[in-house]
Formats: structure tokens, sequence, C-alpha cells
């Protein structure tokens, strides 16, 4: 079966485990691909929606992974008990889902068998680097996968109590920087282009000249020319209030 490059992509990133949870597993494609792989042992396959979990059943049964793949239906997290499983996979869905997800089960992701946490938000991965950072947990490794058109981003975050996001650029992940990644560029390209694109509708309305947002938008093009140049700074800054620089997409 050819499971897409998003989703190797995503598999790429889990570490060897013996359980592991997927948060909205639809057809429970990941759990069966990362048994294929080897990767895991046992999957909690899990899904809110009745339809994606008798989906994920049916796979399941195809594969004849009964023994070892668990479909429960509910909400996020909570499909798990906490010390049940060691990682967890939230792929295909909005940052500000992920981010309600993990507050209503902090009681799974804080136990102190769990260990890895694989994210591939389908907007504002900005907001997850500083959660990330808030909430004593290291980005590790960050990726890029480009499937049609779309580029994707993932993130592998491990605890780490005190880690801090080593740049004051939280719209392109560091790791990404500092490896060179081959797709960079395009990530640059698609940020500059929305940031851009703000920019010049603020900049019709001298109210909107004069909000903090507008400035906020201004430090982060130059931020992104920066890192596009290869000489932007690494070094940690901090902007003034809740330290938002993203674009919402």
């Amino acid at each position: 079966m050819n499971f897409g490059a998003r989703l190797e992509a995503v598999a790429a990133l889990v570490p060897p485990c013996h359980t592991l949870v997927d948060v909205g597993t639809d057809h429970a494609y990941l759990p069966v691909l990362l048994l294929q792989q080897g990767k895991i042992e046992q999957a909690i396959a899990g899904d809110v929606v009745p339809g994606p979990c008798e989906a994920a059943r049916h796979t399941v049964r195809t594969f004849h992974l009964e023994d070892r793949i668990t479909v429960r239906q509910g909400s996020g997290l909570t499909v798990a008990a906490p010390g049940e499983a060691e990682a967890a996979v939230m792929a295909g869905m909005g940052a500000e889902t992920m981010l309600q997800i993990l507050g209503e089960s902090p009681e799974v992701w804080q136990h102190p068998t769990f260990r890895h946490l694989i994210l591939q938000p389908m907007s504002d991965a900005a907001r997850l680097r500083h959660w990330a950072e808030k909430n004593g947990w290291a980005i590790v490794r960050e990726e890029l996968a480009r499937e049609g058109k779309r580029l994707y981003e993932l993130l592998h975050l491990e605890p780490s109590p005190g880690w801090r996001y080593p740049s004051a650029c939280y719209e392109i992940g560091f790791d990404l920087v500092e490896r060179h990644h081959p797709l960079l560029q395009d990530l640059l390209a698609e940020r500059k282009k929305k940031v851009q694109l703000l920019l010049e509708q603020m900049g019709r309305s001298e109210r909107a000249r004069a909000s903090r947002q507008y400035g906020e938008y201004q430090t982060l093009w130059k931020q992104l020319e920066a890192i596009e140049r290869g000489n932007g700074s690494n070094g940690k800054q901090r902007n003034d209030g809740n330290g938002h620089l993203s674009v919402h997409e």
C-alpha cells in the first residue's frame, strides 16, 4: 500500500516504542505502517467520530492486526489511560486543535513513562513551538514533507524541563535552518508570501499601521529575510506581551 509522503514522514519521526496512540486515526494507516516497519509493538487508534473508527477497524481486520491495534472512539488523548502509552501522534489537524487535546488530557502526556509527541499541524506550527517551550518539551527534530502542492511541517517533542527555543523566530523550525533542510527555501517562500500580503493589507490603514500586530509582522518579515540570507541571529530574544509572531494559515 502507498501511504503517501506525508504519512511516511510522520512515521519516520516516530521512535521505537512499545505502545503508541494515534489521535484522529481516520483509517488507522499510520499504526499499520509503524507495525510493518517494526517500530512499535502495539497501537491505540483513536478518533472522536464513529465513521473513522469503523474505517479503522476495517483496516485492522484487513491487515489481520486485531491483536496489536485497538480502536477506541473518544476525544483526543482521553482514549488512553495514563501510563498506557509512551508516545502519541497528532497529524492532519490544526495547532489549535492539538493544544485543546493536550489541554484536556495532561495526565497522559505528563506521565513519567510518556516520552514522545509527534505533531504534524496543518497550520500555525509556531504555536506548538511556544507550547513546547512553556511546558518543558524540547523539539528534538523537525521535518518538512511535500505531498502534491502542499508542504507539511512535522515536529518531534520529548520532555525536557527548562528547555528554551533556540531562536527568536518561532515561525520557522530552528532545526530546519540548522540542517539546511532541502525544503526550507520553499517554506520560507510560503511564509514570506503570507506576511507580505498581511503587511500590504494592513498598510492601507493608518490605524492598522500603528498597531502592535503590524510591528510584529514587520519584525517577522525581517527574521524571515535574515534566515533566507543565511546570516540571521540565532540568539534568544524575547518579545513583550505573549511573544507570538506567527502567520495563521
